[in-house]
């Protein structure tokens, strides 16, 4: 079995829901590898190779040393069994959609770790909220945009199906950390002429719930145009 371990929802990111319900100490123990933020919002965190790194909104990039900090949102794995691997390839966004098509891959939930240098990046950077929380829709229309070129690194993401929309985002959500550590966020574009690639198939999604969290317990979810604000807000 090969499993992605994900603790709590992207709806509850959504919905403004922010405060931290896990360590990160109890999270890598669930994997190597991931994405997520911390508490408040603060920021966008990649894992990779058991370190987690948190880039601020300020565009600084650190190691989250203190593993008793806390995420609202995250997930983590170990390699699969199961993976396709293509070395010295071109990557976008668009290529990567192409791939997961040809090898038929929609309906299963994916990893990615893509080592190169990318010749355009642009991540954004959550800026840390503080109660009462706005909702995450009026936190991206003022998070702050980073554009670099030709920085060497690693791309680090989770793929899942439309169907599972809201519990993660329907479609690619990659971060990316560079080589030096100096540079990190959430990726909206890029484009490589040669990376690294490998997907990681996994059969299983392990979701852990903040059930001690009486903002949790209390939130009712509003379907109502759930997709597309996560579109939104993804993009």
């Amino acid at each position: 079995m090969n499993k992605i371990f994900q603790h709590g929802t992207l709806e509850l990111i959504m919905a403004g829901l922010y405060d931290g319900t896990l360590s990160f100490s109890e999270l890598l123990e669930n994997g190597d590898d991931g994405i997520g933020t911390t508490h408040g919002l603060d920021g966008e965190v990649t894992i990779l190779d058991g370190h987690a790194y948190q880039t601020k909104s300020s565009g600084e990039t650190v190691e989250i040393t203190d593993l008793n900090t806390t995420t609202p949102f995250a997930s983590a794995h170990k390699a699969s069994t199961n993976n396709v691997k293509v070395n010295d390839t071109p990557l976008t966004f668009e290529l990567l959609e192409k791939l997961v098509n040809e090898q038929k891959l929609n309906n299963t939930f994916l990893s990615i770790k893509a080592h190169g240098t990318i010749k355009n990046l642009q991540v954004r950077v959550a800026p840390k909220q503080k109660k009462p929380y706005p909702d995450f829709g009026k936190v991206a229309a003022n998070q702050p945009v980073f554009n670099y070129e030709n920085v060497t690194g690693t791309l680090v993401g989770d793929f899942g199906n439309d169907l599972y929309t809201g519990v993660m985002a329907g479609g690619w959500h990659i971060h990316f950390i560079s080589d030096d550590r100096t540079v990190g966020g959430h990726v909206l574009s890029f484009d490589t002429d040669s990376v690294d690639l490998k997907i990681d198939i996994f059969d299983t999604l392990n979701l852990h719930l903040p059930t001690n969290n009486t903002d949790f317990t209390k939130h009712d979810v509003d379907f109502a145009g759930l997709h597309a604000a996560i579109s939104q807000a993804e993009k």
